[in-house]
């Protein structure tokens, strides 16, 4: 008797957390979708394809900052940037990438591609996104960057997305560690990618839409 009477407890409940979830589903719902959901990129976002000559354009804008008398900073497309520093640097942009492309918003890099999810990491490591995703997905990285040591750029990775979900935390940090090509730096900590700076620079900002390499002024 109390058996039946503690589950027909157990159902109401139930039904009064159901209730109570459809009524206050305007409140909850959107706040639990932003969580797993990606927004739309935002209207003022421009994509631009990553070439080759994009590294032989930057190559050429950089290689000034390593002489004495040349210039003191160097000007890069998204683009430029991410195909002479982000390419060597992340697996997933190399020759089996798919119509990789960058672009900037505020004071973030954003780098995109078609990916092998098998690429982000064992498909273990990757929790329930194991069985959700399959095959190529369009995978999007943002960040920030900063130097992280002398001689080398950190792209502080702030928000990765597999097709429209949005990671959490621990799960991009795993991923940055197997996507990226690390260099040995104790100032480099987890979450970034390392990118071995050209030669002179000093310092790097995202503005205007532009990538800036900076290089010591004495």
């Amino acid at each position: 008797m109390f058996g039946c009477l503690g589950r027909l407890g157990c159902l109401i409940l139930l039904a009064v957390l159901a209730v109570g979830g459809w009524y206050t589903k305007p409140w909850w719902y959107p706040r639990v979708r932003a969580m797993v959901v990606a927004s739309p990129p935002a209207p003022s976002v421009t994509w631009a394809p990553i070439t080759a000559a994009d590294a032989k354009a930057a190559a050429a804008r950089v290689a000034p900052l390593a002489a004495a008398r040349g210039a003191v900073f160097a000007t890069l497309t998204p683009a430029e940037f991410a195909a002479l520093q982000l390419e060597p640097a992340m697996k997933i942009l190399g020759s089996a990438a798919g119509s990789p492309a960058a672009s900037t918003h505020g004071d973030t890099l954003f780098v995109r591609a078609n990916v092998a999810v098998t690429e982000l990491g064992d498909p273990k490591s990757l929790g329930p996104l194991a069985g959700m995703l399959d095959g190529r997905q369009p995978v999007l990285i943002g960040g920030r960057l900063a130097m992280a040591a002398p001689g080398l750029i950190g792209l502080h990775v702030t928000e990765m997305t597999v097709k429209d979900l949005r990671l959490p935390g621990a799960l991009i940090e795993r991923i940055v560690a197997r996507i990226s090509v690390r260099q040995r730096s104790d100032s480099v900590g987890r979450g970034v990618i390392a990118i071995a700076a050209p030669a002179g620079v000093a310092d790097v900002r995202v503005t205007n839409g532009k990538v800036v390499l900076y290089k010591a002024v004495p």
